[in-house]
């Protein structure tokens, strides 16, 4: 008697959806003035960021990265197209939203380190929560506290700190609402170069240990270095992509951008 052959399926191999990125941007355009005084600082930028990705913008002087930094951050609106972060559109927010979101998703650090100086480390980097009405989660903070090296200085005011530590404490509070994106604005800026790489290194550690999604405008070759790619602007567009770059690629790149 005849066997019938078994009949063997193989399933559908299903590739995981890739993970839509923390921010993105289309379309934008930034316009000042009018008339003959228009100046676009922005030309129709269209920019993503992945989740856990570590991101640098350069460009020469009046490229618009300050411009694009604010706009990505929710720190001023664009003329023309989008933002969106962690899902939302900011340009479907009211002023109010706007805000709520910023406190929620939003980290910044800038190269002034804007701490109160009537507040502790400490008290400086639970602020964010304290303005939502939210409490520290005790874990959390003294592990970021340890992370950033100001376990001994967690009870001393900025002036009783160096500038690296003060802009310790402002990496710390960047990362104290555990947002999806932490914006930086020369975050080093205003270091001397040992304190400009810890700060740096702190950063680096906060993408790959903590998952952190981290955009930071910068000059600095070096800075850039650190990150995973870096976004050149120039003239209010984009100018190219480095991914991983070495300061001699970014050198020769900025060279480039200024002939």
């Amino acid at each position: 008697m005849a066997t019938e052959p078994l009949l063997t399926t193989t399933a559908a191999v299903t590739e995981p959806a890739p993970a839509a990125p923390v921010v993105r941007a289309s379309g934008l355009v930034k316009r000042y003035g009018t008339g003959g005084a228009q100046v676009d600082a922005l030309r129709g930028v269209d920019v993503t960021f992945a989740r856990g990705s570590f991101t640098a913008i350069m460009g020469p002087s009046g490229s618009g990265k300050s411009t694009l930094l604010h706009i990505l951050a929710g720190l001023d609106r664009p003329t023309e197209g989008w933002v969106e972060i962690d899902g939302t559109r900011l340009d479907e927010l009211d002023d109010r939203a706007l805000t709520l979101l910023r406190r929620r998703a939003v980290g910044f650090i800038f190269q002034a380190y804007n701490l109160l100086p009537v507040l502790t480390a400490e008290g400086n980097i639970t602020l964010p929560l304290r303005i939502g009405g939210r409490k520290a989660d005790p874990a959390w903070l003294a592990q970021l506290i340890d992370a950033v090296g100001l376990t001994d200085r967690r009870d001393h005011r900025p002036a009783e700190m160096s500038g690296g530590q003060q802009q310790r404490v402002a990496v710390a509070r960047a990362l104290i609402t555990r947002p999806a994106v932490v914006f930086g604005d020369e975050p080093t800026g205003n270091l001397d170069s040992v304190s400009s790489r810890e700060i740096l290194a702190l950063m680096r550690r906060a993408v790959d240990d903590l998952d952190q999604t981290i955009v930071m405008v910068t000059h600095d070759p070096s800075a850039a270095a650190v990150a995973d790619s870096v976004v050149f602007l120039a003239d209010g567009r984009l100018a190219g992509t480095l991914e991983r770059p070495g300061i001699d690629e970014i050198l020769d790149h900025l060279r480039e951008l200024a002939r």
